[in-house]
């Protein structure tokens, strides 16, 4: 790039972060991907990876190099005996699901967002729902990662093991993966089922209410008494006629909660009368049948912003019943619901916000509009002063002061990191505020 060339710009999908990047690279293949590393090395520039940018804070901000995987995409292998499949770090995730329906193979859980990476995915901790699945990374058995020095990495539970289990939920700080083995299963339908109940008496049992099904959710709109429960098992039943239509009918419900959003800027006091009045009604069977894939995600064209904690499962009560007063008090309230879901703990990743513990999620959605952002800040208190961990793609505050404390592990994160990257080529100034400049763990030890 000559000096007077403009240089690149990137935002995210929200629109929430943007950046002037040195340089922007878009890698195809490994070999690009190392070319990338060393380009940076050689003109001194700090790195960042980018996906889709479904990340809604500043987590791909760079001033110095910026790596876009989205071009970096395709299954390069599917093992049907194993089952497993490997695939490159910048495929969405639903061209992913899309080639395994085809070879009679399903990822056993999936997020709603069929539009991320994989790569992303997984660095970031994303999830499902339902108390026998992890988080996304806990599906991933083999990753090759490329380290600051250029480094192509292969990694499993036998190959440098530390390592591996730290770069399964990294948020970058690592390196770039360059493709990844996750472990499936054989393809499979979903029951769902949707249902009303009171929100008390769904928190009164709420671990009962967790293990009722395979796969559970509940939406609540903080102004109501009552949720809205849906449920998925396993099924060997076809499709449903016409089933498709439930999953475009929450696409439908998101235009709704965007047209709110606007319509309630002047007045948030407003949204629950608007909600109201523009609600639509949800077409197709209550109960219904699908392939896993489409039940588990759906389209999602309007932009927003959403927080999300990941708490202990049994503090999660107690969260959404301080949340309530909390929004009350304030006397804002969100056109989307709040989200609920449940995953089984993390062992093996020291950064994975389900580490160690069964999880409750609690996330809230917002418009883009500047009274609804500052509903967050309200949200994250009860969530931080529940045992909440923030999801690391998701908006929050917290900095490597509050975060440390929250997971057990972390200095054993920071010890890899300063192995794999001593000068900090993968520390921006987002990651450093998240996990604290490279070294300082072994430093204030040393000291």
């Amino acid at each position: 790039m000559s000096p007077s060339a403009p240089r690149a710009s990137w935002r995210n999908w929200s629109g929430t972060a943007r950046c002037t990047p040195r340089r922007v690279l878009r890698p195809v293949g490994e070999d690009a991907i190392v070319d990338a590393v060393t380009t940076a090395a050689r003109l001194g520039l700090g790195i960042r990876a980018a996906g889709t940018g479904h990340s809604f804070n500043q987590l791909s901000v760079t001033d110095g190099l910026l790596v876009d995987l989205t071009r970096h995409t395709g299954v390069e292998s599917v093992d049907r005996t194993a089952p497993s499949v490997t695939v490159r770090s910048g495929t969405r995730l639903g061209e992913l699901a899309a080639v395994l329906r085809r070879a009679g193979l399903a990822l056993p859980d999936l997020g709603t967002l069929a539009e991320q990476t994989v790569g992303g995915a997984v660095a970031t901790g994303n999830h499902g729902t339902g108390l026998s699945f992890g988080p996304l990374s806990s599906l991933v058995t083999a990753l090759r990662l490329v380290t600051a020095d250029g480094t192509v990495h292969r990694l499993d539970a036998a190959k440098d093991p530390e390592l591996f289990h730290c770069a399964r939920t990294s948020v970058g700080a690592l390196g770039l993966v360059s493709s990844l083995t996750l472990r499936c299963v054989p393809a499979f339908n979903l029951e769902v089922r949707q249902s009303a109940a009171p929100l008390e008496a769904v928190l009164r049992d709420f671990s009962g209410w967790a293990a009722s099904a395979e796969h559970v959710s509940l939406s609540w709109l903080p102004w109501r008494r009552d949720v809205g429960i849906r449920t998925a098992e396993r099924t060997a039943a076809p499709p449903t006629p016409r089933a498709r239509l439930r999953r475009y009918s929450t696409t439908a419900q998101e235009l709704c909660c965007g047209v709110t959003g606007l319509a309630g800027r002047g007045s948030a006091t407003a949204v629950p009368a608007l909600s109201r009045a523009l609600s639509l009604p949800v077409p197709g069977p209550a109960t219904y049948v699908d392939v896993s894939d489409r039940v588990f995600t759906f389209p999602q064209p309007v932009r927003f912003i959403a927080l999300e904690h990941a708490l202990p499962l049994e503090r999660t009560p107690d969260a959404l019943r301080e949340l309530g007063g909390a929004l009350r008090r304030a006397g804002q309230y969100s056109p989307y619901s709040v989200l609920v879901r449940v995953g089984a703990a993390d062992e093996d990743s020291p950064l994975s916000p389900a580490y160690g513990r069964a999880t409750g999620y609690v996330n809230l959605t917002v418009p883009r509009s500047a009274g609804q952002v500052e509903l967050l800040r309200v949200v994250e208190h009860v969530m931080r002063a529940h045992g909440g961990r923030p999801h690391w793609g998701k908006a929050h505050t917290a900095t490597a002061e509050v975060l440390a404390p929250r997971y057990p592990r972390w200095a054993d994160f920071q010890r890899v990191r300063a192995r794999v990257d001593p000068e900090g080529r993968f520390a921006g100034d987002y990651a450093v505020r998240l996990l604290g400049p490279v070294g300082a763990r072994e430093r204030a030890g040393a000291a």
